[in-house]
């Protein structure tokens, strides 16, 4: 299968041969494959996969460097321009070694790729597997192990914590995916984090939606934490109900289905009617839920960048977030983008939200305000221009004496 590249004579760039070094969504590739294709999506993490297919698009040679929790996923898969290595993660227990076995795996699948340049995602496996190949190597943070541990306190945090603080050290090119993350980040690492968010495939135009007569309120998190913070969410549903008696809340995502921690939570303070318990959702099923909804409520206490929040934006939903929640305000540029309230507090998010529900012409006008602001900062096409210049820096520095 062949697929055209976009005209690089055009570009200053050259066709470089990249490494893309993450947890990915083996499915995204089906239509790059030659042959036998991968058994199940692996990781089905769609961010790095799209990432991969926007540099392919480029016309760059680009091999996906990935593990996948299913044996039958592990081998190498190949097209034009284009190779996928899997290798198989261990199921339980990977904290007590640090990984070793996985970081192992990934330094040996990418020394068969003929990769110029590696990509690393995530400052942990991924991070230290590629960083020992001895290629040039652009490391991504996409989260913060201090805060993820602060609301998770235990081995694997904190093993995941020091794999962190390692890359930080001696990684030579790191980017970091929210201004929040590289600043704070910063003061630990060996060399200036440069800031390239992850991006979307952003329409030219908001895309128009049907008129909505119910109000429906949606929320998308994996894990019922305190991290996530949805039952201050739920808290909140209570009070907007007070004024909207028909309102639906629409929880997604682990721990949210029937019979989950969301669920059972809800049903023991009492707060379960109206709200629908939908659990895990695939990526391919998260246009349809978004396109139900009024306002995308967004709960958590603390985030790198929230993907949420800019898919919701690109399918024309209004958000209301965290002020406080990390990289969340800079997502929303300061609140041009987005409502911002108090999160921890319940009669707070409810009110920002009944901001939105209760003015129409508002809530149009931010939705329009939202998409033209995020699509112009997260569209793909930028951050591959951004990425591009990373791995160029990589080259030249490995070139020097």
């Amino acid at each position: 299968m062949s697929t055209e590249p976009d005209d690089l004579q055009t570009r200053s760039i050259r066709p470089l041969k990249i490494a893309i070094c993450g947890p990915a969504d083996l499915s995204r590739f089906d239509h790059l494959i030659e042959g036998n294709r991968p058994a199940t999506p692996g990781y089905a993490a769609p961010i790095i996969s799209q990432l991969a297919l926007a540099l392919h698009g480029r016309g760059h040679d680009v091999s996906v460097v990935t593990l996948s929790p299913h044996a039958v996923d592990a081998g190498t898969f190949s097209g034009d321009r284009f190779n996928l290595l899997v290798a198989t993660m261990r199921p339980r227990l990977r904290w007590v070694d640090a990984f070793r076995a996985e970081r192992r795996a990934i330094t040996n699948l990418l020394s068969q790729t003929q990769a110029e340049v590696v990509h690393a995602q995530w400052s942990y496996e991924f991070a230290l597997g590629a960083l020992a190949s001895g290629l040039p190597t652009v490391t991504t943070l996409r989260d913060w192990g201090p805060a993820v541990f602060r609301f998770h306190r235990d081995h694997y945090r904190l093993v995941r914590l020091a794999m962190q603080m390692r890359v930080l050290r001696v990684a030579p090119h790191l980017t970091a995916n929210s201004l929040f993350l590289a600043e704070t980040a910063q003061p630990w690492a060996r060399t200036p984090i440069a800031v390239v968010p992850n991006g979307l495939d952003f329409p030219e135009c908001m895309p128009e939606r049907a008129d909505q007569t119910e109000v429906v309120i949606g929320s998308l998190s994996n894990g019922f934490d305190r991290l996530k913070n949805t039952s201050t969410l739920i808290e909140s549903f209570a009070l907007i109900r007070q004024k909207h008696p028909s309102a639906t809340l629409r929880l997604a995502g682990i721990g949210h289905g029937l019979g989950g921690e969301a669920e059972r939570w809800a049903s023991e303070q009492g707060l379960c009617e109206g709200v629908e318990f939908l659990g895990y959702i695939s990526s391919s099923e998260v246009p349809k839920f978004l396109a139900g909804l009024t306002v995308l409520a967004h709960p958590s206490r603390s985030e790198s960048m929230s993907m949420s929040l800019v898919e919701a934006v690109r399918a024309g939903v209004a958000v209301v977030a965290g002020e406080n929640s990390g990289g969340v305000p800079w997502v929303l540029d300061e609140g041009a983008a987005g409502v911002l309230v108090d999160i921890n507090s319940a009669e707070a998010l409810a009110d920002g939200i009944l901001s939105l529900l209760d003015n129409d012409a508002d809530r149009t006008e931010l939705e329009l305000r939202a998409f033209a602001n995020l699509s112009g900062r997260f569209g793909i096409d930028h951050v591959v221009d951004l990425y591009e210049q990373q791995y160029l820096a990589a080259l030249r520095d490995q070139a020097l004496p």
